[in-house]
């Protein structure tokens, strides 16, 4: 028996999928995908890429859409450490929605917002809260609607990174540690006091003096005093180098710089488990076992309702419906062993009739294939064949054409060309095809394929079919 879960984080100029298994205990990094991607503000181009990966990912990996947690750009949230009234405890989420006008720039209405309880004393409490706008989650939800996916989770990296972190155990790197990702534009530091996450800090990375402007945001963290262990730094992300901070544990500061704990994840095919994607390693990690921090963004109305059932009582059920299903198995074997002879007289008594039944029902088929075919020549739905032949043999050889979408009616293809402008008056030759028009402005782009690789006009053309006739 296995579980699988899906991840699939947004970075401003990367999409990264990843896939986490579970057997017999132990948690298996499946496979990984970090893909650059256009710019989220050329819509267009970014959705059809985004898609694209996402579909392939899944298809190579025969992943489900059911068990999917996806991770939110860390810039598009506010994150907030709460110090609250112990009295808040008990109506946490409505204490924070109704104080939210405090923590972020903009109203209540707008925000989707979650949060973890981080520790609990005697007269306060101590709690993470993530804020997110409406509109920008729903910007995700709403392309993954379009693939088949509602996620049951929607995380941000670095609550991901800690639970990953922590599900090696929180002393992996002493009492104090420090998570560093550094990921271009920006770096996110996080201080870590055994199990107590502290503090977090998101900052642009400058083009230079980097380790500089890190070190000072390492000073401005909550570890004060000479009797506190000294931290350990553990740092990934796509843009950390191999060798960051070479002399910092020279100086007293730190215990020392590394890597962050992988040891209890092992990857499918072997090899070194990738520490740049760590925070994506740990995305799905949410689906498969019980995680440090239970944070998630996604709307209350959306989440699945957890099964009320145990696992024992699950399991005792099923072993009882196995015993009945054997009972009345039994039961019905010896009834029929019993009736069989009796059931061989009577077929052997109606043997003529059956086999009138059987050359009747045989012309029934028959008549209704027949009818079914008259429908079809009927409804007069030209074929999708028709339509590629017309098309392969209307278009130019030197023409490529990499997309072609049918909705009914109405056709678009995608694709390059020499000169696209011929192709309006090629198909609109056809006694196919009708209102043939550009549906994008025509672009002069690199065309890359194998054995191809020049300038070439891009284009996207809509045209729709003329009349319900098939092509003579």
């Amino acid at each position: 028996m296995f579980e699988i879960s899906a991840g699939i984080e947004f970075r401003q100029r990367h999409l990264i999928l990843t896939s986490l298994k579970k057997s017999f205990g132990r948690i298996e990094l499946v496979d990984y995908g970090i893909h650059p991607v256009p710019m989220e503000g050329q819509v267009q181009e970014w959705e059809s890429r985004v898609i694209s990966l996402i579909d392939a990912f899944f298809s190579k990996n025969q992943l489900s859409r059911e068990r999917v947690s996806i991770s939110v750009p860390r810039e598009k949230t506010v994150v907030r450490f709460i110090n609250l009234p112990i009295a808040a405890r008990e109506n946490l989420r409505k204490v924070i929605e109704y104080e939210a006008p405090k923590y972020v720039p903009f109203e209540r209405e707008e925000a989707y917002f979650d949060y973890c309880l981080l520790k609990e004393e005697k007269e306060e409490v101590r709690v993470f809260t993530a804020f997110i706008k409406k509109s920008d989650l729903d910007f995700y939800l709403s392309l993954l609607k379009k693939i088949g996916i509602q996620p049951v989770s929607v995380q941000i990296p670095s609550a991901a990174a800690i639970n990953l972190f922590l599900y090696h155990g929180e002393k992996v790197g002493g009492e104090n540690s420090v998570l560093l990702e550094v990921t271009e534009p920006f770096f996110e530091m996080n201080f870590i006091r055994g199990k107590d996450w502290k503090e977090s800090f998101h900052l642009p990375l400058p083009n230079e003096g980097r380790e500089s402007k890190m070190i000072e945001t390492f000073k401005r963290l909550p570890f004060k005093g000479d009797s506190l262990p000294k931290p350990t730094f553990f740092i990934y992300g796509l843009d950390a180098a191999e060798k960051m901070f070479p002399t910092l544990p020279e100086t007293g500061q730190v215990k020392g710089v590394q890597p962050p704990p992988v040891s209890r994840l092992k990857l499918k095919n072997g090899g070194p488990i990738p520490h740049k994607i760590y925070s994506s390693i740990g995305l799905p990690l949410k689906g498969l076992t019980r995680t440090f921090l239970d944070f998630n963004l996604l709307p209350l109305e959306m989440r699945r309702k957890k099964r009320q059932i145990g696992k024992p009582l699950f399991i005792a059920l099923a072993f009882l419906t196995l015993i009945l299903c054997f009972t009345w198995a039994l039961g019905i074997f010896i009834r029929l062993e019993k009736g069989l002879k009796e059931v061989d007289g009577e077929m052997k008594k109606r043997k003529p009739e059956v086999e009138t039944i059987e050359k009747i029902q045989k012309q029934k088929e028959e008549l209704i294939k027949e009818v079914s075919e008259f429908d079809k020549i009927k409804s007069g739905e030209i074929s999708k064949l028709v339509i590629l032949e017309e098309m392969s043999q209307l278009l130019p050889p030197a023409v490529w054409v990499w997309n072609v979408k049918y909705t009914g009616k109405e056709i678009e293809i995608s694709g390059f060309a020499d000169s696209a402008s011929d192709l309006i008056s090629l198909l609109d030759k056809s006694p196919l095809f009708e209102k043939v028009e550009f549906s994008a402005p025509v672009t002069k782009e690199r065309e890359r394929r194998e054995g191809v690789e020049k300038e070439r006009e891009r284009f996207k053309i809509k045209l729709r079919l003329e009349g319900r006739k098939e092509k003579p």
